[in-house]
């Protein structure tokens, strides 16, 4: 009998323990710091207007931080760079952020909206060499998924689409003259890690 009611106990132990950490959430208001990273590479590679088919894939860090109102409302400011390998769509999107948290969970799904502009910041180095000379339109969508550490320490995974526009792509000949100019837009799809500190 005693050896029933020792089971018992540490059953029950055992499940108010579950359901405690089960209810560990991530602080739901105040303010917020997100570091992120993500791997991108473009959907649209068929030729455009010069007839070059741009492949662009790349690592893109972000940090954003801002104010936590509940879980299901954040608005915060952010900048990203995204790196891609050859130089000449390497660009820092600034932007504003809207970010919602569907539960007070320790895991909970969550969704961001970016939108911004991006600013040019490189151009390839071997020629024929294509540059960004005017910045566009940014945005960024993603949805994933956050668990707590504890109430200011959490972890999330994503997936994402972005958009990137740059209104000015300058494309340089073999002898490093410009020879066509037009819009390009990059539409992006990658997944990520993200570290989230809360005050």
């Amino acid at each position: 009998m005693k050896r029933i009611i020792l089971f018992a106990v540490a059953l029950l132990c055992l499940g108010s323990t579950a359901v405690a950490q089960r209810h560990i959430e991530f602080r739901w208001r105040g303010i917020y710091f997100v570091g992120d990273g993500s791997y991108l590479f473009n959907l649209n590679r068929t030729p455009n207007e010069s007839g070059v088919a741009d492949t662009v894939s790349g690592f893109m860090p972000a940090f954003s931080g801002g104010f936590q109102f509940r879980k299901e409302a954040a608005v915060g400011l952010g900048f990203a760079y995204m790196a891609d390998p050859t130089g000449a769509f390497s660009q820092l999107p600034l932007f504003v952020e809207l970010r919602s948290h569907f539960t007070r969970d320790r895991l909970t799904p969550y969704a961001v909206l970016q939108v911004g502009y991006t600013l040019p910041v490189g151009a390839s180095s071997e020629p024929p060499v294509t540059k960004i000379d005017e910045g566009g339109l940014y945005l960024g969508i993603e949805a994933g998924g956050r668990f707590a550490i504890n109430r200011s320490f959490a972890l999330g995974l994503h997936v994402g689409y972005k958009l990137l526009q740059s209104n000015q792509v300058i494309r340089y000949d073999m002898l490093n003259e410009p020879v066509f100019s037009e819009t390009v837009v990059l539409h992006m799809l990658g997944g990520g890690l993200s570290l989230y500190f809360g005050n």
